[in-house]
């Protein structure tokens, strides 16, 4: 987490009537000790936030939108069996209800009554440089920070599968696999030939990347290819294509902050802040120091530079997701699936 303004920050706390922690010289170092200091606007926060595990890894957090167990959070990182930890440790299995692909939120179900639900703050942005905090399940937040650019949109980043390709006969042949790419985790080797992606046959090297660049990173797509005379199935998740190229960027990320968003790009709107969030912190909501939610945190987009959805472009999104005016959410793309998408989201 990075070091905070600290006379700034005593000052912000106080203005807005808040107990806060008169810090010692030996703690403004320590950003445990600095998180501490903003408890009391995470006291309420915590208890409409959810820790989400896909396959029991943690993927996201959530937040408490219906006090009958409706959860919204970030769609991209869901796959496989579902579970939600609530702030009381209490644990269930979710459903899937459906998901928006264009602001990348899932609602989720769980089997539980009378939840503490968001209290929202939409008629009004914060301003640049007023403090926001993320929380978490703990007493103190997982990050805090200050909105860093004003709301703002965010254009698409085309994914990639993360290989050098060229033309095969019925397909496209896979000349290099990229390090740390989708293609590499899902064990795709040089001399596969591509036949499918996504239930799109391939003709060539440029039918494929034409085809690929209708989706965006972190997207799951289905590949077949052929390998050695046998017709093996993939899914492969789309990688961001400059983590791809700029190996340098990639380490000294690592070093400087850790992982960042696999889908971060292709937002209408958002509030970016400085808040440093591991991807899997994102889903939840992001509040002011009054501890109303401003916006929905949705990817760790560089190493001080993360995005959040306005609040007012996450409620209207709530009631059509339990209508099920949206597709149940299917992580896996396929060709048919990507129109519905897109014709939905417009």
């Amino acid at each position: 987490m990075m070091l905070l303004s600290i006379p700034v920050f005593i000052g912000s706390l106080a203005s807005d009537g808040f107990a806060w922690e008169q810090l010692r010289p030996s703690q403004l170092t320590s950003g445990s000790q600095i998180r501490k200091a903003f408890r009391s606007v995470v006291s309420t926060p915590r208890s409409w936030t959810v820790r989400v595990r896909a396959n029991g890894k943690e993927v996201s957090l959530g937040a408490i939108v219906g006090g009958e167990g409706w959860i919204l959070t970030k769609a991209s990182q869901l796959e496989g069996q579902v579970t939600c930890e609530l702030a009381t440790s209490e644990r269930y299995e979710a459903e899937i209800i459906g998901v928006d692909g264009k602001l990348d939120l899932a609602l989720i179900k769980i089997k539980a009554k009378n939840l503490p639900t968001v209290k929202w703050q939409s008629t009004s942005d914060p301003k640049v440089g007023q403090w926001l905090v993320t929380p978490g399940l703990s007493m103190s937040p997982v990050s805090v920070g200050v909105l860093s650019v004003a709301r703002r949109a965010i254009k698409p980043q085309p994914g990639v599968l993360g290989v050098r390709i060229d033309d095969a006969e019925g397909g496209a042949l896979v000349k290099q696999v990229m390090r740390e790419s989708g293609a590499e985790e899902a064990g795709l080797k040089p001399g596969d030939v591509i036949m499918n992606v996504a239930g799109e046959n391939i003709e060539n090297a440029k039918a494929l990347s034409d085809f690929v660049e209708k989706f965006l990173p972190g997207d799951r797509v289905r590949v077949k290819v052929l390998r050695e005379n046998e017709e093996i199935t993939a899914i492969v998740i789309l990688t961001d294509p400059q983590m791809l190229i700029y190996d340098r960027l990639r380490e000294m990320q690592k070093k400087m902050g850790g992982a960042l968003s696999r889908r971060k790009t292709g937002f209408t709107e958002v509030l970016q802040h400085d808040a440093v969030l591991r991807p899997e912190d994102c889903g939840g909501v992001i509040v002011n120091l009054n501890g109303q939610a401003i916006g929905l945190n949705i990817a760790r987009a560089g190493r001080t530079k993360s995005f959040a959805i306005p609040a007012d472009n996450v409620i209207p999104m709530i009631e059509k997701l339990k209508l099920k005016k949206y597709a149940p959410y299917n992580p896996v793309k396929d060709a048919k699936a990507q129109t519905v998408s897109t014709d939905m989201s417009s």
